[in-house]
């Protein structure tokens, strides 16, 4: 017992740091989506697709308030405060003079203009309530960026773990007392509080003997770092941008079709976050090395893609039964939406570790376009599909913009790191084949989904087996190397 507490929270050597780093960063990721699942598949139950949709629209309007609120302040603190430096403190003083003064003006900006702008009009009340949920994650952010400078992941996981944990038991004890959106909100406002409470009090050494001095100086070197962040911080912003232009040109239930088949998209997320933070030591380390880099980025990739290609097959030919499964009938509507939004897998999982190689390789700023025009573009896109198809045509927008971007991404990527995966991706296509022949069997003899799934996973993987498929052991041999 005293040999597993040392390990899983102290720092004793580069290579448990990173080992205890990840078992901590995975675990808080896996509780903490399942948790949301939960609270997720209640609430879109229990509010119906017209108060799920008034509650997504409602966070995705106010959070527009808020998106310069990280200004890539977070990234840039990580960065500095892991050096020991002797201007660690002053860029701390600088970082939080600045983020306290972005949230203050977000605040009242959203609580002026919020409430009177907006075909789907929001009460003060229901504005205050997003606008300190989003002003209390942002100062999470800022603290869990300055904890992971320290490398003390056990406290991001455990954060992780606490917001979700109360968000999903006091959303359903107040959903079922008050079944509308903002008692929804009241969850994931208390849950935000409490969480930023904890890990804030976790670094509270890091402000001890603080001089609270603004330097120009250091704001200068801020900016220069942060604005690329800024614009490439826009993808992920593009879900929001659909949630709120649905409520602008439609109603509110096209924004609940649409949140909630984007919601159970965003959870299959994990697998390449886990798999892109478990192996982003090994690309920084390796980054001088271009083939080196390369090699690595490569058997990386290929993993990513082996899981991409069966999930978006799968979505294809299963959404209906998984809304019916996890939504419920209320959401029938929502079947091609979903099936659409599959597609994203293919672009937004791959771009996750396309983005992880152009952070290692400060390589930012050259990548900034791609972002910048792939939201353009699904603006333009929603403008012109939104008016005649609602949710489906959101999903369309976003679909194209997703698969720009990342096409941008890897062609320019190309350009610095002589990397090739297409060649290398023969035997998953094979295994898929294989799979889908194995749904549509199952289609045919009318196999339960449940069953068909099952049966889809182990022809998938048999598959793979059988043609001695070199990814999954390269990638776990990689890791243990590390």
């Amino acid at each position: 017992m005293k040999k597993i507490k040392q390990f899983l929270f102290h720092n004793t050597s580069a290579k448990q740091t990173v080992a205890k780093n990840t078992i901590w960063l995975f675990s808080g990721e896996i509780v903490g989506r399942i948790l949301k699942l939960a609270i997720v598949v209640f609430a879109t139950r229990k509010l119906g697709v017209e108060g799920w949709g008034l509650f997504s629209y409602a966070l995705a309007f106010v959070s527009f308030f808020y998106v310069l609120g990280d200004f890539g302040i977070n990234t840039f603190l990580t960065r500095e405060m892991s050096r020991e430096s002797a201007d660690r403190s002053t860029y701390l003083a600088t970082s939080v003079i600045v983020k306290l003064v972005l949230l203050g003006s977000f605040f009242i900006a959203s609580l002026l203009i919020g409430p009177h702008i907006g075909k789907i009009a929001l009460s003060f009340g229901t504005v205050l309530v997003f606008s300190t949920f989003l002003v209390f994650e942002s100062l999470r952010e800022f603290a869990l960026s300055i904890n992971r400078s320290m490398e003390k992941m056990e406290r991001e996981g455990f954060s992780k773990i606490l917001i979700n944990a109360i968000i999903t038991v006091l959303g359903i004890i107040l959903i079922i007392r008050n079944n509308t959106p903002l008692s929804l909100a009241l969850a994931y406002m208390t849950g935000s509080i409490v969480s930023t409470i904890y890990i804030f009090w976790s670094v509270r050494n890091e402000f001890k003997g603080l001089t609270w001095k603004f330097s120009k100086e250091q704001f200068k070197i801020l900016y220069e770092f942060s604005w690329p962040l800024i614009i490439l911080g826009l993808f992920s912003f593009i879900f929001s941008i659909d949630s709120i232009m649905l409520g602008q040109m439609k109603s509110a239930t096209d924004v609940g079709l649409y949140a909630a088949s984007q919601r159970l998209v965003q959870f299959l997320t994990i697998i390449p976050t886990f798999i892109a933070v478990a192996t982003f030591p090994i690309l920084s380390k390796n980054e001088a090395d271009a083939k080196k880099l390369a090699n690595i980025f490569e058997k990386v990739m290929v993993i990513i893609l082996a899981t991409a290609l069966p999930l978006m097959i799968g979505g294809l030919f299963f959404s209906r039964q998984l809304i019916l499964l996890v939504l419920g009938h209320g959401y029938i509507a929502a079947v091609p939406v979903l099936t659409i939004l599959m597609l994203t897998t293919i672009a937004s999982f791959p771009n996750i570790m396309l983005t992880n190689v152009i952070f290692s390789k400060n390589l930012q700023r050259i990548f900034i376009l791609a972002s910048s025009f792939g939201v353009v573009v699904n603006v333009g896109l929603n403008f012109w599909l939104i008016p005649a198809y609602g949710a489906v045509g959101a999903a369309i927008s976003t679909v194209a913009a997703c698969g720009l971007i990342m096409t941008v991404n890897w062609i320019r990527l190309k350009k610095f790191v002589p990397f090739s995966i297409v060649p290398k991706l023969g035997k998953i296509l094979m295994a898929c084949l294989g799979m889908t022949i194995a749904i549509l069997a199952c289609n045919a003899l009318g196999v339960p989904f449940i069953g068909s799934v099952l049966f889809a996973i182990a022809v998938y993987t048999f598959a793979l087996y059988i043609l001695k498929e070199p990814a999954f052991t390269e990638i776990l041999s990689l890791i243990r190397s590390r």
